[in-house]
C-alpha cells in the first residue's frame, strides 16, 4: 500500500507540473518525506556510491579467479648469439637463425594469499560503510524536511495571527476615526490608533517574505521546480495534545549514525592491521605455461614450430623487508587507539546532545501550558480594554497594548510548538531513529 501511495503521489505531482507549474501541490508531511527520499539528489548520490562499492567488491572477489595472458614476440638477430667451446674454430660458434618467432600463453591461479582474503573482507566493510553513509544522509534529510515543512506551517500560522492583528487594528482605527468625527474621541486617540495599525504592516510584509523563503527551501529539499506552488496540509493545533502527552524516550545513542560510522572505521582499521600482518605470510600460486617457437634464416614460416608446456607451483616467502611491516603495524595500532578515543569523545558529545534535546522538549512542553493560558488571558484582556475604551473608562494606549500582548502571546504559542517539533526531530536524529511517520 505504501508503494502504491507513493506512486500516486509522484504521479499526481508530475501531472500537476506538466499541466501548469503554477498549480498548487498540497502535501502532508508523510507525502513530503516520501517524495524527498525518492527525488532528493543527496539520496541519489548515496545510492550511486553504493553501486560503486558493489563493483569494487566484485573486483576483489574476481582476484581469486585464474588470470590468463598471451604474448607474441619477433626478434631479428642482427648479431646472432654465440656458443663458446675449445672444440670450435676460433673458440666460438654462432647459434640460432636470423629470424625468431615465439608465441606463449601463461595462466596463474592464487592458491593461498592471505592478502586477497583480507582485501575481500575490507570491501565488505566498504559496503557496510556506504550503507551507513546512506543512512546518515537519510536521517539528515528526514530532519531537514520535517523542520522545513513545519517551518512553513509556523510561518503560515504566524501570518494568520499578524493578519488578524492588522485587521483588528484597522477596524479599531476606523471606529476611533468615526468616534473622533462625532466628537467622542480625541485626535490623539485617532492618530495613535492609525499609527498602531500602520506599524503592523512592515511586520506583515516581513512575515510574507519569510514564508516564501521557507517554501523555497522546502521545494529544494523535495527537488521540486522553484515555481511550483506548494501547500503543506496540517496545522499546529493538532500537535498541542500530542506534545502535552508526549513521553520522553531514552538518551541511548548507540544507534546514532555517526557513532556507527566510527565503529565501521574501527573495523576497517582492524582489518587493515590484519592485512599488514598477512604480508609476513608466504604466497602460494599455481602456474601453467605453453610456448611455441620457430627460427628461420628467411622471413617466412616454413620451418616446423617447437612446442613446450610446463606446470608448477610458485612459493614466495618474505624473509627481510627492512622492518617496513613492523612500522606499518605500529601505525595501524596507533590509528586504532586514536579512533577509540574519538569514539568515546563522540559518544559523550552525542549523549549530551540527546539529553539537551529532551530537556528542550520538556521546556517547550511546560512553556506550552503557560503560553496557552497567556493567549486566553490576552484575549480576555483585549476584550476588556475594548469595552473600557468604548465606555470612556480606558485609553487607546491601553487598548493598543492589550492588542500587542494578544498578538505576541499567539506568536509565542506558535514558536513554542515549533521549538518542540525541532527538538523532537533533533532527538530522533541523534538516537538514529528513522521516523517518517507523523509527528
Amino acid at each position: 500500500m505504501k508503494v502504491l501511495a507513493l506512486v500516486l503521489i509522484l504521479f499526481s505531482a508530475t501531472a500537476l507540473k506538466a499541466a501548469d507549474p503554477a498549480d498548487t501541490l498540497r502535501l502532508t508531511v508523510e507525502e513530503a518525506l516520501e517524495i524527498a527520499l525518492n527525488e532528493n539528489l543527496s539520496i541519489k548520490i548515496a545510492d550511486t556510491e553504493l553501486e560503486r562499492v558493489d563493483y569494487l567488491r566484485q573486483e576483489n572477489w574476481y582476484a581469486l579467479l585464474p588470470s590468463v595472458n598471451a604474448s607474441g614476440q619477433y626478434s631479428n638477430n642482427i648479431m646472432k648469439p654465440v656458443f663458446f667451446s675449445d672444440f670450435f674454430p676460433g673458440g666460438k660458434m654462432e647459434v640460432g637463425s636470423q629470424h625468431s618467432y615465439s608465441i606463449s600463453g601463461t595462466m596463474q591461479v592464487p592458491l593461498f594469499s592471505m592478502a586477497i582474503y583480507k582485501n575481500i573482507q575490507m570491501t565488505e566493510l566498504e559496503i557496510k560503510a556506504a550503507l551507513e553513509s546512506a543512512r546518515t544522509t537519510k536521517l539528515d534529510l528526514i530532519q531537514q524536511v520535517k523542520n522545513g515543512f513545519y517551518g512553513v506551517v509556523m510561518m503560515e500560522e504566524s501570518l494568520k495571527v499578524l493578519g488578524q492583528s492588522y485587521k483588528s487594528a484597522m477596524e479599531s482605527a476606523e471606529n476611533i476615526k468615526k468616534m473622533y468625527e462625532q466628537g467622542l474621541a480625541s485626535e490623539y486617540d485617532k492618530i495613535r490608533s492609525e499609527v498602531a495599525a500602520r506599524n503592523i504592516s512592515p511586520t506583515l510584509t516581513q512575515a510574507r517574505n519569510g514564508l516564501e523563503l521557507a517554501k523555497l527551501q522546502l521545494k529544494i529539499l523535495l527537488s521540486l521546480p522553484l515555481d511550483q506552488e506548494i501547500k503543506p496540509e496540517g496545522g499546529f493545533e493538532e500537535f498541542s495534545d500530542i506534545i502535552l502527552n508526549y513521553s520522553d524516550g531514552s538518551a541511548s545513542v548507540e544507534e546514532n549514525s555517526s557513532l556507527k560510522t566510527l565503529d565501521i572505521q574501527l573495523e576497517k582499521l582492524g582489518k587493515s592491521y590484519e592485512l599488514i600482518r598477512s604480508q609476513r605470510l608466504p604466497v602460494l600460486a599455481g602456474f601453467a605455461n605453453y610456448q611455441m617457437q620457430m627460427q628461420n634464416e628467411k622471413f617466412n614460416f616454413d620451418n616446423p614450430w617447437a612446442n613446450s608446456f610446463a606446470m608448477g607451483l610458485s612459493l614466495q616467502v618474505p624473509i627481510f623487508n627492512k622492518l617496513s611491516i613492523s612500522f606499518k603495524e605500529k601505525q595501524a595500532k596507533a590509528g586504532i587507539r586514536q579512533l577509540n578515543y574519538q569514539r568515546t569523545l563522540l559518544k559523550e558529545s552525542l549523549t549530551m546532545s540527546a539529553r539537551n534535546s529532551v530537556n528542550e522538549m520538556k521546556r517547550a512542553r511546560a512553556q506550552l501550558k503557560s503560553d496557552k493560558e497567556a493567549v486566553e488571558q490576552a484575549k480576555k484582556g483585549y476584550e476588556i480594554s475594548k469595552v473600557r475604551y468604548s465606555t470612556g473608562a480606558g485609553t487607546v494606549l491601553e487598548m493598543n497594548d492589550s492588542e500587542v500582548a494578544l498578538t505576541r502571546s499567539r506568536l509565542n504559542y506558535n514558536q513554542t510548538l515549533y521549538d518542540f517539533i525541532k527538538a523532537k526531530n533533533e532527538y530522533e536524529k541523534v538516537i538514529g531513529k528513522e521516523n517518517i511517520e507523523k509527528q
